[in-house]
Parts: structure tokens; sequence; C-alpha cells
């Protein structure tokens, strides 16, 4: 009793339920969007006959669509809260699913990934650090990688149902009933974030206007925008190629017990580094992130096996939780809580351009190279990331 009384008056205690918000933001931004791109493509090249070229080019539509909205979602969450921007990502989450369920035409899909992507960012890693920024003082990493666990789960339970109920209900009817659960379950949980303030006195806000520009003219928040690139490059690029990478090695059902191993190693590295950020520099911290990313996909790289792709699997998804959660904890440290939405806005650009260059790049240089030079060319971006943050984070920026 003494040690739950304790920790109810720690930084984590008096605002778990700003946390719990948080977890369930990520459980449905990843759950409900980032990795059902995997099933919205196999449903919808097998009903329409679209070419494989053809989803790869909308969903790299996503991305550009997510990284244009995503430095208006950071100016908004900064004048109106984060509450507020969220709400409308439900809305346009849940509109989103349903849009996807009745694509017939080419543009319609577009469309429907063009309501999706300016939904994303509102509820996932912008949204999330945004509304936590301001609250956490001292364990503002912990309290990240709390809520961004929510992304672990959701990946693991959402997507997963989605193709039972697409089997079982058919694809329209699975992706209404997503649509209903994130509007009823989500809605009612964003009361716990910190309440909107629409209206802000004229000097905070000229504050908040001076903190930006600043942080535009510092080299730090450029060396973290490039870095947020070179690393979500090498991450996404991995990711959305997993299956394709290790399927001729271990077969299937073997590759697929490896992506079940980097979803369980992400949710170990959001807590290694939630504790190891309050010990080290963080510029250290980050550029150990990319260093063993870097060397997952270097095990990758030069073995074959199957126990070496485990190997390799588990270790590369102990950089994925941690490079989500680097960027906000990057500007947090080095500009503090002001204006905070408005540079991780910003800053994100830079993280989308990553996803959506990561994935062509990966397959492109597959197609003409094979695998193993397509993984040198990712562990290589992650070098690159790791030497820009630990020469450009300058010791005292955070």
């Amino acid at each position: 009793m003494k040690l739950i009384h304790t920790f109810r008056q720690t930084e984590l205690g008096l605002n778990y339920r700003v946390i719990l918000a948080a977890f369930t933001m990520a459980f449905f931004a990843w759950g409900m969007i980032f990795y059902a791109h995997g099933v919205f493509k196999a449903v919808l090249e097998e009903k329409h006959g679209w070419s494989s070229s053809f989803m790869s080019l909308a969903q790299s539509w996503f991305w550009f669509v997510g990284a244009i909205s995503a430095f208006a979602v950071g100016t908004m969450i900064d004048r109106y809260g984060a509450r507020t921007v969220a709400y409308y990502g439900v809305c346009a989450t849940a509109v989103g699913l349903v849009s996807i369920s009745l694509v017939y035409e080419p543009w319609q899909l577009f469309l429907a990934f063009f309501i999706l992507a300016t939904a994303y960012p509102t509820i996932g890693n912008l949204g999330i650090s945004a509304a936590l920024a301001p609250i956490f003082e001292v364990r503002y990493a912990a309290a990240l990688s709390l809520a961004l666990t929510g992304a672990s789960v959701g990946g693991a339970i959402v997507t997963p149902a989605y193709i039972f109920l697409t089997k079982d209900l058919g694809f329209e009817l699975a992706s209404w009933v997503l649509a209903i659960a994130t509007l009823v379950v989500l809605s009612p949980i964003l009361l716990w974030l910190p309440s909107s303030t629409p209206t802000k006195e004229l000097n905070i806000d000229v504050e908040e206007q001076d903190v930006f520009r600043n942080s535009l003219r510092s080299p730090v928040f450029w060396v973290i925008f490039l870095t947020s690139f070179f690393s979500f490059t090498g991450q996404v690029g991995f990711l959305f190629q997993e299956i394709s990478i290790f399927q001729p090695r271990m077969g299937l059902e073997n590759a697929g017990y490896a992506v079940s191993l980097t979803v369980i190693g992400a949710a170990f590295g959001r807590f290694i580094l939630g504790w190891t950020a309050e010990l080290f520099q963080l510029r250290l911290v980050a550029a150990a992130v990319y260093v063993v990313q870097a060397a997952g996909l270097f095990i990758a790289f030069l073995f074959d096996g199957v126990l070496t792709s485990y190997i390799a699997a588990f270790i590369i998804g102990l950089a994925v939780g941690p490079v989500v959660m680097l960027p906000a904890m990057l500007i947090r440290g080095a500009f503090g809580a002001k204006g905070f939405g408005k540079m991780f806005g910003l800053a994100s650009i830079g993280m989308f351009a990553g996803m959506m260059i990561g994935p062509s790049i990966t397959g492109i240089t597959a197609a003409s190279f094979g695998f193993e030079i397509a993984l040198l060319c990712l562990l290589t971006s992650d070098v690159v990331a790791a030497i820009l943050i630990f020469l450009g984070f300058r010791k005292g920026d955070c």
C-alpha cells in the first residue's frame, strides 16, 4: 500500500489518466491506420485487381499528405490543445475506414488515404508527444514510452482482428465495425487529456512564436530533422519489407514469427529508452539507438540462417520503439515545451519523408540488386543518423 501511495505522488502517478488516454490514442492510430495498410493493400489488390505498384503509389501519397498536414496539426495543437485536435482525428479515422471499404475507383482510394493521412498525426506520435510535453518535466521519456506501448498492442491486436473480421463479415462490414469502435472507445477517453485552450493571451502567442523562430535558426533543430529522416528511412524501409526479406530465407510462417519478435523487441526497447534517457546524455542514448538498429540490419545482411534472422529481427525491434520516441524527446530536450507542437510538426515532415521514401528505396534496390544490398543501404541510413546526432546535438543543448 505504501508503494502504491508513493507512486501516486510521482509525476507519472499524478498524471496516469493522461498516459492512459495517450496509450489508447496510440492503440487506435497504429492499429487502425499504420499497421492496417497491409490489410488495405491485400484486400484491394484482390478485390479490384490493382497492381502492387499502384498500391505502393497510393501509400506514398498517404505519407506525403501526412508530412504536409503534420505541420498544420502541430500549429493547431499549440493554439487549440491536443484534446480538440485529437477529436478531429477520431472522426477522420472513422470516416477514413468507412471510405476505404466503399472504394471502387482509384481516385476514391486517394481520397480515403487523404482523410486517414490527416487523422494519423492528430492521434499518433505528434498528438501524443504534444499532449505529454507540457505536463511531464522530469519523466517525459518514461511517460512517452508507456503511452507509445499502445502502438505495439494495437498492431498485435487490431490487425489480426481486422483480418479475422474481414474473413468472417467481409471487408465493408469489418471496416464499419472498427470505425464505430474507434468512435465509441476513443472519444470518451480523450476527456482525460488536458483541457484545450482555444484563446490565449497575446504575449504567450508572441513568446511561442519567438521560440519557434529561434529553433529554426538553430543548427540543432535541423540536425534533429535530418536524423529523423534518415532513421525513419532505415526503419520503415525494413518494416514494410520484413516479410519479403525473411520469407525466402525461412519460409512464410517463420517470417511471421520474426515479425512478432520485432514487435516484442519494440516494446522492450521503449522501456529501456525511458529508463536510460534519465541516466545518460540524450545525444549518446539517441546515437546508441540508431547504432542498435544498424547492427540488427548488419546481422540480417551478413547471415541468412533462421536463428540469425530471428536475432536480427529482435535487435531491430529493440530500436523500433525508441526511434519513434526520439524526435519528440530531442526537441523537448533542446527547446522545451513552448511551441512544441509546431516544432515537432515541422520535424515530422522529415519523419514522414523517411516513411515515404524508405519502402520505395528498399523495393527498388531489392528488385535491381537483391535484398542484401537493400539492407546495406538501410543500415547506412542509420549510421548516418547516429553520426549526425552524436556530433550535432552538442552537450548543453538538452
